[in-house]
């Protein structure tokens, strides 16, 4: 069982991974972290953009054990690597021609670390040649904080989530 949060500035009953924004690291999904810290912060965002409701953080189990019951597909990320770069790029400009990607779902359920918007202005410039696959790798090693995050895609992996508390947050 891994504790994972939400932060979000609405409370629901069942989390729809179809409600997640496209154009994100890992695909339209329900995303959640281990950090509750990042999880509060992500609220906050959530208020401020939306101007409304309250900073609320959804705590939750998440059942790996149903996960391989299920047979569900996971892909994880373990380090910064080339392979999670290209996912990225490939899931934010909705690539379908990459060889790894998460636009139609492929995978049920992701994890890896999150490229912030700091990161995905190095990805631009990745792309626009100004920056190597190493500059950015480099650049990134040199962080000292890393977040991670899961992403659920389905409602089987939906299924292997049960909510423990609802914390708002001040």
């Amino acid at each position: 069982m891994i504790t994972l949060y939400h932060g979000s500035n609405e409370l629901f009953d069942v989390p729809d991974p179809r409600r997640g924004r496209r154009g994100t690291d890992f695909g339209q999904g329900f995303y959640l972290t281990p950090d509750f810290d990042s999880a509060a912060g992500v609220a906050g965002l959530s208020v401020m953009r939306s101007g409304c409701g309250r900073k609320i953080v959804l705590c939750y189990d998440f059942d790996e054990d149903r996960a391989i019951e299920f047979g569900l597909r996971r892909r994880s990320f373990g380090a910064l690597d080339a392979e999670w770069m290209a996912f990225v790029i490939a899931n934010r400009m909705a690539d379908r021609t990459a060889a790894d990607h998460n636009i139609d779902c492929l995978y049920d359920v992701v994890d890896g670390l999150v490229a912030d918007d700091k990161i995905v202005m190095l990805l631009r410039r990745y792309q626009r040649g100004e920056l190597t696959q190493d500059d950015i790798l480099g650049i990134l090693r040199q962080r000292p904080w890393r977040t991670v995050q899961y992403s659920f895609h389905s409602r089987k992996a939906i299924m292997c989530l049960s909510r423990k508390e609802v914390v708002y947050v001040d």
